[in-house]
């Protein structure tokens, strides 16, 4: 059978004066840029609110932004040349500009017009600065609502969601796949009794996962967070009131079924049922200027598009909430809610489709929920539904799906701490307030941990009394879990080998400080050790604590100290040992410091690096390729991992710090795309501005639209 249609690889003070425009044709709105380069966007309407942010974005990631509008509506390869083609094959497949449409019409119309009003910022920032945008780009304008909601549908939906089998051969590759790590601590473990959340997303560097922070200030609104460029509100947040982030979760919305050709249709219930066909036209831009047209054949079955087709089979996709159009109103809602019941409600819609939601308040309520839309399926487990699936009955065609009620959450726990990374929902604390038996098999795999929600949970576990300046000190935290847990049992192994290279490598790991700091000796030679140690079970992104490597193995009773020990002392040496001989051989020596080989190499800027893989239980995650890819030969610059870091205590008034490491701007000649570099290298965050007084003692620039 044909793979699935391929993805391309993730992917001073100034004052400028009012301008004179017609009230109906700008916001009007504010915009107060920061010596960090954040919008701080100031509008007595939420139409002027929506307009100043699309002028921001715009502004701080112009072409990026512009790019991403046209991909989504299937015209990249046309615009931009043939490297975009398989994207536009998946947006053309999965009919996304149609879908766009059909939901930008199902949205209420003041929320079409705030939509239309961002995509109105876009436009005049384009308008009023021709010269800053790339010339390419330029051919996507004029941008619509439609376009907004395309992007999103997309992003959400058919990359998160529903990646195409290039995208998920991909994701492979990645350490956790597209993770991040979330807290929320109650009052009785917070040292000051308030509140805290931690938001720290890890996602690539680059394309569609680039965050862009602002504050949006408007009626009933005062929030500061994130969204993902080309979003038209907040992802994730937090107010005077509440916070929220969220976490890639082990949702399985995108199930596919085998179909049974047959007289040109396809066998269901016993009869032949024929596909509805369409054509559509993918045009690609040739290296000449000419543009070279290719149809694309859709065939549409009950239960979603075909996405390969050999030997009389064929595979059609089916997707999880499409019939949910509401996505966007529900983020926007979401940051405008004051207490738990409000957010609660709003989070009962269950229109974004994936993500484990986070919470904390200014009240002292802790939530999590395992966010999604989850089919109602008829039987079979979580590793069934991640497969194929017969599509020649209507026993497996699922149409609805699981109710909030019926989703697994956990609302101030005795434990007094919620936290997330990217596991499924069942420990999310302990005592596990959840009991997976009690639940479809299907929603989520049964209970188990990485090595990163180990380290999480120890922490969390091993402190009464959390500051706020711990919560920082902790979200930091480049210790390797899987080195405090086999570094002794290997010991005794290498010393009972009398293996001469292994007893040197070992002199090095017995000083190490079990981190991944810039100065870290040790670091490297450990990673490369557990890179081969476990090559028998596909490598350390399959090393979780159920792999059979461990003497012991993970029990749920004791789950932060096991498994434990090593099942085969003698391949362990054998692995140091070759690792050993790779460190010498790549940098001369084996207690190279991690700094010196891995770096924070972006925008021209080079310095050396901190944090690591989380699969070997770095909690402060960052992965590294000399060109953008997991597997480069050498390993040097970032390109996946901390993305932004949110500390928040819900005090009187709100404490906050933030980052958003490689900087809050992405276009050409922006002094914000590594200005928040050095923090970044340093471990630290910096001060979150909410007020107008705290902002414009911190002022860069100042736009009235």
């Amino acid at each position: 059978m044909k793979p699935l249609l391929p993805l391309l690889t993730l992917l001073a003070l100034t004052a400028t004066p009012p301008k004179s425009k017609p009230q109906a044709e700008r916001g009007p709105a504010e915009i107060l840029w920061d010596t960090y380069g954040i919008p701080h966007i100031f509008a007595p309407t939420d139409e002027g609110l929506f307009f100043g942010y699309g002028y921001a974005q715009a502004q701080a990631h112009g072409d990026l932004l512009l790019r991403l509008y046209g991909q989504a509506r299937g015209q990249g390869a046309e615009i931009l040349g043939e490297r975009y083609a398989d994207d536009d094959r998946w947006v053309l497949l999965n009919s996304i500009p149609e879908r766009a449409k059909s939901w930008y019409e199902a949205q209420t119309p003041q929320f079409r017009k705030l939509l239309d009003a961002f995509a109105r910022g876009v436009n005049t920032y384009a308008a009023e600065h021709p010269g800053a945008l790339g010339a390419g780009v330029k051919a996507f304008l004029p941008v619509t609502g439609i376009d907004l909601v395309a992007h999103s549908l997309r992003v959400i939906h058919y990359h998160f969601v529903a990646p195409s089998g290039a995208a998920r051969a991909a994701a492979e590759q990645l350490p956790d796949g597209n993770g991040s790590n979330t807290w929320a601590i109650g009052p009785k473990r917070s040292a000051s009794g308030k509140a805290m959340l931690l938001a720290n997303p890890h996602l690539p560097w680059t394309d569609f996962y680039v965050y862009f922070e602002a504050q949006l200030v408007g009626p009933g609104t005062n929030a500061s967070g994130i969204t993902r460029i080309g979003f038209p509100c907040l992802t994730m947040a937090f107010t005077d009131d509440l916070g929220y982030a969220n976490t890639v979760n082990t949702n399985d919305g995108q199930d596919f079924y085998e179909l049974t050709l047959k007289d040109g249709g396809y066998l269901f219930d016993g009869a032949v049922k024929p596909f509805s066909t369409k054509e559509k036209t993918l045009k690609i831009r040739q290296a000449d200027g000419s543009v070279r047209e290719e149809i694309l054949v859709v065939k549409e079955s009950v239960h979603g598009p075909v996405v390969a087709e050999s030997g009389g089979k064929a595979v059609a996709m089916r997707v999880a909430g499409l019939d949910r159009p509401g996505m966007l109103q529900q983020y926007w809602d979401m940051c405008r809610a004051r207490n738990l019941p409000e957010f609660e409600r709003i989070l009962s819609r269950l229109q974004i489709p994936m993500f484990t939601f986070s919470y904390a308040d200014k009240d002292g309520h802790i939530l999590n929920l395992f966010n999604a839309a989850v089919p109602k399926r008829e039987s079979g487990d979580w590793k069934r539904w991640s497969g194929t699936v017969p599509g020649n009955t209507s026993k497996t065609l699922w149409t609805s799906y699981l109710s909030y009620a019926e989703l697994p959450k956990s609302i101030d726990p005795p434990s007094g701490w919620l936290q997330n990374c990217n596991e499924s929902p069942w420990t999310m604390t302990f005592p596990m307030p959840n009991d997976f038996r009690k639940f479809p098999a299907y929603l989520a795999p049964a209970p188990a941990m990485s090595f990163r929600t180990q380290r999480s949970v120890r922490m969390l576990m091993e402190d009464e009394k959390i500051s706020l300046d711990e919560l920082i000190q902790y979200k930091h935290s480049t210790r390797l879990e899987l080195a405090d847990r086999i570094l002794d049992d290997l010991q005794t192994a290498v010393a009972a080998s009398g293996d001469g290279e292994a007893k040197a490598a070992m002199a090095v790991l017995s000083t190490w400080d079990r981190q991944t700091n810039a100065d870290s000796r040790g670091a490297v030679l450990f990673e490369a050790f557990a890179k081969e140690w476990a090559k028998p079970v596909g490598g350390i992104n399959r090393l979780g604590t159920a792999t059979p490597l461990f003497a012991k193995p993970w029990d749920v009773t004791d789950p932060v100290r096991t498994p434990d020990g090593l099942a085969k002392p003698d391949e362990a040496v054998k692995a140091l040992t070759e690792a050993a001989r790779q460190v010498q051989k790549q940098h001369g020596r084996l207690d190279v410091a991690w700094g010196e080989v891995y770096r924070f190499k972006i925008h021209g800027a080079d310095v050396p690096a901190n944090g690591g893989p989380g699969p070997l239980g770095a909690f402060r995650v960052m992965t590294f390729g000399s060109a953008g890819r997991a597997n480069a030969a050498t390993p040097v610059r970032p390109f996946h991992g901390d993305t932004y870091v949110a500390a928040v205590e819900f005090s009187k008034p709100v404490k906050a710090q933030a980052l958003i490491g490689y900087g809050n701007a992405s276009q050409s000649g922006s002094p914000h795309r590594t200005d928040q570099l050095g923090l970044l290298q340093q471990q630290k965050l910096r001060p979150v501005w909410r007020t107008r007084a705290e902002v414009l003692k911190h002022l860069e620039k100042r736009e009235v639209l």
